[in-house]
Order: structure tokens, then sequence, then C-alpha cells
């Protein structure tokens, strides 16, 4: 019988099965006995396989929160925690995607590999990563690569959810950090202040977090305007955060530190940049005077809970409220490019009379921390203005004073930083070689494929009377033309791999602060993706993008662009870069350093400036200017590579760093080359350098001097792996100088 049935199962179809039904029944019975049973055993494997994956995923249970209390700054840094809680069995092994839109063109997917889990062991895992303006989704997915490699739990994160808040923040909005207690009314600031950029009225928002949850990273507290450590309990603040925190603010951070019963002690990261040093506590009297000038009643003394501030001796600008001879109240002093504020007692020991005032009493010392003085400016803190008369859109407190809700603003507009407007002239540098290919390549094309699908095939068909292989010949065009018009690309937009860099450099005289930043664009010849070395492993990497001045909620943005980077031991660092040959693929880099390439003396006598300059660099020094304020200075000439030279020169004005840094590229008076339109100085005012040329701006107003170099074609700092690269480099060094 079965021998029969295959003889005939050649011929059958789905006629030949009906006809089987009617002519054989016992061959058609058997037929359909197998396909029931096929079906029932493919069913089974589908529902215990379904059923694998569910109890996978059913095991892992995990939560994520996003920036400090849930507000971000778009396209910046913003800290993630993840928690994972599991019921398994035995020892997981896998990896941890994070995937998120960054920005209008870059998405970027950041791996934790080898991720190891114990059985109902909670792990924390603190990542940070830039989130898009339109960007509502961060995704999150979980793979086992013990074993075969599949993914066990997957979920997408809406970051607009809570419709109360409004997370993503604009340039003047600020936003405040608070680690530890938050008493004395510091966490009602969001509705009692206000924030000012260059006269634009903003938001102040408050985001408190657990010292557990703190950053591991200090691209975690970059969305920071201020970070307030309010006594927090130093003993669940690891090694690693602290450390976080203390390359933040030598990078151009700004913290407050409100000394309560635990000080921070011992050799820590953070009391290593802390400019002052505190004795033993004490019972002190706060003069009504002093009372005053903190905006607070002055009507009776208070009693605090001291501990006195001493300057240490190798701060170079400090000031402060004195209590003593050179003991401080509350002192303020630089450490690296950042500002560190430390408030000697806790004003919670303030008595009742002072609850009035508690807004006041924080704007005023925030205020102080955070001013700008001269040209760049800063984000600043205000008073709200309070009324008499509490009006329809005014609350009132527990004390019946007046509060202004926090201003409405349309959550379907954002208006982009001056960070990133520079970012798009840096990037006019970075995109020169890229030129569209001409709009006549394309009509001369089509041209040619219209004259040859029309009367040259009929002709030709005509004359060998074949006009019916008609749609034979046009297939073969179009097939050649497909051909053809991809390679004549290849050719026209080929050429040598191009890798462009515009990077700056900036460190102290005598200090070991050293931080490096790096706008890159690499052109490749053939679309492909593109791994590079070299990479120092505390480098910070990010895909950047040109930048439309506004952008709206509902713009079409899908960052195509999928940036795959492993976060680990305090980096991001890119696996491969994707290129293609219609554009060109521009990265940030932001890391730490050694050393600077070069040193500097300044010598001041009368109206003469006298710098010296020892090139320890392999490449040369093409030029530079010395800054003694925002308009005066010098220019001097090239200094070889490895090599001293003095330079003597007279004042002159230099108007490089303007009231309005957004007129910056504006100006015709400047130092340093530039190729095209791009202005070298551009870079000090983009993404990542910004903040430490507020810093020079104020150390500046403070007597010191600004040393920039631009070296000639320096190497750049990474390669791409097997390919041959032409690179440029516009390498740029500034140095703080205090003149003798």
């Amino acid at each position: 019988m079965f021998n029969k049935y295959m003889k005939q199962k050649k011929e059958w179809n789905s006629d030949n099965i009906i006809m089987a039904k009617k002519t054989n029944p016992d061959l058609f019975m058997n037929y359909l006995y197998r396909a029931i049973i096929f079906t029932l055993c493919l069913s089974f494997l589908l529902v215990l396989s379904n059923s694998a994956i569910a109890n996978d995923k059913s095991v892992f249970n995990i939560d994520m929160y996003f920036g400090w209390g849930g507000y971000f700054r778009p396209m910046e840094w913003t800290p993630v925690e993840i928690t994972i809680n599991n019921s398994l069995e035995q020892h997981f092994g896998g990896e941890l995607t994070l995937s998120s839109q960054q920005d209008g063109l870059n998405t970027l997917n950041i791996m934790v590999q080898d991720l190891a889990l114990t059985a109902e062991l909670t792990e924390y895992i603190p990542l940070v990563t830039k989130i898009a303006y339109t960007n509502q989704i961060c995704s999150l997915k979980l793979d086992r690569t013990t074993g075969r490699r599949k993914t066990v739990w997957s979920h997408n994160y809406n970051i607009m959810m809570n419709p109360g808040k409004i997370p993503a923040l604009n340039e003047f909005d600020m936003l405040i950090g608070v680690i530890g207690a938050g008493k004395f009314g510091l966490l009602g600031l969001e509705k009692q202040s206000t924030s000012y950029y260059k006269g634009v009225p903003g938001n102040v928002y408050v985001g408190n977090k657990q010292a557990a949850m703190v950053p591991w990273d200090w691209t975690g507290f970059v969305s920071l305007d201020l970070l307030i450590l309010y006594d927090p309990d130093w003993n669940q603040l690891k090694e690693q955060q602290l450390k976080a925190i203390s390359e933040w603010i030598t990078n151009g951070g700004k913290m407050l530190l409100v000394l309560g019963s635990k000080p921070p002690m011992g050799e820590n990261p953070l009391t290593k940049i802390i400019p002052f040093d505190y004795t033993d506590t004490k019972q002190v009297n706060i003069s009504q005077q002093q009372l005053y000038e903190w905006k607070l009643s002055e009507n009776s003394s208070e009693t605090v809970t001291l501990r006195p501030l001493v300057p240490k001796p190798n701060v170079k600008l400090y000031e402060g409220d004195l209590y003593q001879g050179n003991q401080y109240l509350f002192g303020i002093g630089n450490a690296g490019f950042g500002t560190i504020g430390v408030l000697g007692f806790d004003p919670e020991d303030f008595s009742y009379s002072q609850d009035t005032n508690k807004s006041r009493f924080w704007v005023n010392l925030i205020k102080t921390i955070i001013k700008s003085e001269g040209s760049v400016e800063n984000t600043i803190l205000a008073q709200r203005r309070i009324d008499n008369v509490p009006d329809s859109g005014t609350n009132v407190n527990q004390f019946g004073q007046p509060i202004l809700q926090n201003q409405q603003r349309n959550r379907n507009y954002y208006q982009i930083g001056s960070a990133y407007s520079l970012n798009n002239k840096v990037m006019e540098f970075l995109y020169q070689e890229i030129k569209p290919l001409s709009v006549w390549f394309v009509i001369l094309l089509l041209g040619a494929l219209a004259i040859l699908l029309g009367p040259v095939d009929y002709k030709f068909l005509k004359h060998i009377d074949r006009l019916p292989l008609t749609w034979l010949t046009c297939t073969f065009w179009i097939i050649a033309f497909t051909i053809g018009a991809y390679y004549g690309v290849q050719y026209l937009r080929g050429g040598k791999t191009q890798l462009r860099v515009v990077s700056v450099i900036d460190g102290i005289k005598d200090e070991k602060t050293v931080w490096a930043t790096q706008y890159s664009g690499l052109f490749a010849s053939r679309s492909d993706s593109y791994e590079l070395e070299n990479l120092q492993p505390n480098q910070w990497w990010s895909g950047i993008a040109p930048t439309q001045d506004q952008l709206y909620s509902y713009s079409n943005e899908i960052g195509s662009r999928r940036i795959y980077c492993t976060q680990e031991d305090g980096g991001n660092l890119p696996e491969t870069l994707p290129v293609n040959i219609w554009d060109i693929q521009c990265m940030l880099t932001e890391s730490s350093i050694e050393k600077m390439p070069f040193s500097a003396d300044v010598l001041i006598e009368g109206n003469e400036i006298i710098v010296t300059i020892k090139n320890e660099s392999d490449a040369a020094i093409i030029g530079g200017y010395v800054m003694v304020d925002n308009r005066n200075g010098i220019n001097f000439s090239g200094v070889p590579a490895n090599s001293i030279q003095e330079f003597r020169r007279n004042v002159q004005p230099i108007r490089l760093w303007e009231n309005d840094i957004n007129t910056f590229t504006h100006v015709s008076q400047y130092s340093g080359q530039s190729t095209g339109k791009f202005k070298n100085e551009a870079a000090f005012f983009a993404q990542g350098s910004l903040q430490r040329t507020q810093a020079m701006n104020n150390y500046l107003n403070n007597g010191a001097a600004i040393v920039c170099v631009t070296y000639d074609n320096a190497p750049v700092s990474f390669k791409i792996k097997k390919h041959s690269v032409s690179e440029e480099h516009i390498q740029m060094a500034r140095l703080v100088v205090f003149p003798n």
C-alpha cells in the first residue's frame, strides 16, 4: 500500500486528492491521518517554544529610571539606572542593550557585555545615554549569550508617560541635582524661584537621588547646572561615584556642599578637590549684617553649629563670607575648570523665624556659585517676583505667601542651545568635502535610459523583426542601468577615505586637570561599518548631527544610523561606525588626558607681554595668542616641534570672546588658522567645550592669562582599521596661566 502511495504522490494535485477520496478511500484516510498528526506535533512544538520564551521573560523584572527626577536635556548625556530582579534557578550570562535615538540622525545603542546575573539577587546597572527631543521611547533588551544566543527579555519604555512633567529642558531652564537630606525648603525651589539666560525666563527643576542611584560616571552629571550635596551619608557613596563627581567638576561642573553632622573625610577623590579644609565644630552666632546679606530676617542673630572653612594653600581663586581671621562661614573656590561652594553649617539650625525666607537664602547662595562674570553667560537663578495680593494664577503656601507656578510652555517646541548652534559651525568644516551629485548627471542618466528604452530599442527589434522581445530587452536595459548607476556613483563619490578632526585640549598650569574634546567626521568611499583602534578606555563617544535651531515634537526624525557602543570602565567606546557614501559620520569624543602638549610662562611688564612656549609635541605649532582679558592680548608665530621659544609683544586688541557668544562667528578679527568660512575658535563654544570656555572667562576676570596655540596637522589619536585614510586635523590647545 505504501509503495503504491509513493508512486501516485508525484502525480497528485488538489484535484487528484479530491478524486482519491472517491476512488481510493483507504489511501485518502492514510494521507489525512498523517497530516493531522504532523499538524498536532508542530502545534505542540510551537506552544512549547513560546512557553519557554515566556518562562524566560517571566523570571526577569527590570525597572529603568532616567535623568534627574525624570528631567533631561535633549542630546546631552543623561543618566539611566537599570535594576534587574530575577527568580532564576541558576547563573545567567548575557548582554544588555539600551537603545535610544540621540538626535535626528543617530540612534545610540549601548551594550553591557558579559553581564552575569546570580539567582534571586538584584543587579544594579548605571548607564549614561543621550536622548533626542523627539524621542519618546527607550528600548531595553536582554540577550542570553551562554549556549544558543536568544533574546529573553525586551521592553519599550515611554519617557513621556508622566503628563504632569515636561522632561525635556531648554537652555534657559535650570536643573539642580540634590544628593542627601534636601532640608530647609531646598526641594521647594521649583515653585519659589525662576531662572534667566540672557534675560529669557525659564523654570527651575530639582531632581534628587538616593546615594545608591548616584551616577558612576562623570557624564551622568552633565545635564546639571548645579549639584548640591546636602549632608549625605558618605558611607553609602562609593569611591567610583565620588570620582565621577570630582571629574565632572574639574571639567566645568558646579557644586554646593552643605556640611552637617558627617563631613567628607579621608582621601576620597572629592575631598582632594574641595578648595577648603574645615576645623572642629563650634557654636557661633551669625551677625545680623550677615543674615541681611543672605536675604534672611535680621531681627535677631542666629546660633548654628559651624565647621569653620580654611582655604587650602594651593587654591588660586576663592571668596566667601568671613567668620573671623581666615575662617569662613561660606566659601567658593575653583577646582580645575569647575566651582565648589561650601557651607560650613546646616541651615536647618536656623530658628523658625527664618522659615519664610528659605527660598531667598538658597537663591542667594546658588546665584553666587553659578554667577557669570564677563562675556560668556550662564543660566542664573532668581527669586520669583511675589505680589502682595495673590491673583487667580497664584497659590498660597502654608505661611500665607503667594507662590507662582512654573511657567506654561509649548510642549511641542524646543529651542536648541548656543552650543548646538556652534556644533553646526564645526560640522561645516567636517562636511566640506561632501558635495551633492549634480542634478545634470541625474537628468542625463534618465534621458539616456529613456532613449534606449524608446526609439533605440524599437528600431533595433524592428530591424531584426523581433518586436515581441521588447519585454526582454527592456528588462536588460533596466538591469544594466541599475548596475551602471551603482558603480558609477561609487566612482563619482569614491576616492580616498577621509578623516577630518577638530580637537580642543584645555589645561591649567601646575595642575593635573587636562580635558580634551574632539569633533571628527569620517567620509568613506564605500558604504560599510568601520572599526576604530587606539581608543582610550576613558573616552566617551557619541554621534553628532546638524541640528535645526527649532525642533518640534512632531518632527519626523527617525535616527536611521545605529551606532553600537560598549559602555564599561568609565567610557563609551564604539564597536563600529556606520558610514555611507552619501554622507559623513560625525562623532563627538570627550575625555580627560594625561598632559598638555605644551607649557607656557607669561610675564607682564607694563604694556608688554613676554610669553615663553615649550612645545612638547612632535607636531609644530603654527601660531597662537595670549589673552589677558576678553579684549586684549598678543599674537605670536610658530614654534617647532619639541622646542622652546620666547615672544615679546605689546598688548593689542584681540576681540575673540564677545559679550554674546551667538555673535562670535560674525566677528571679523580673530587669530588662528581657518578653512573656508569655519573659524577655529567656534569649537571653543561648541558642545563639550563651552563649559571650560566659561570657566576660562572667569579666570580671565580674576587676573589669569589664556595661552592658545594651533598645531600643524597633529596626528589623530585614533585610527581606522584596515583602511588607508587621508587625515586633516585642526588641533587647538589652551592653557590657563597666572602671570608672574
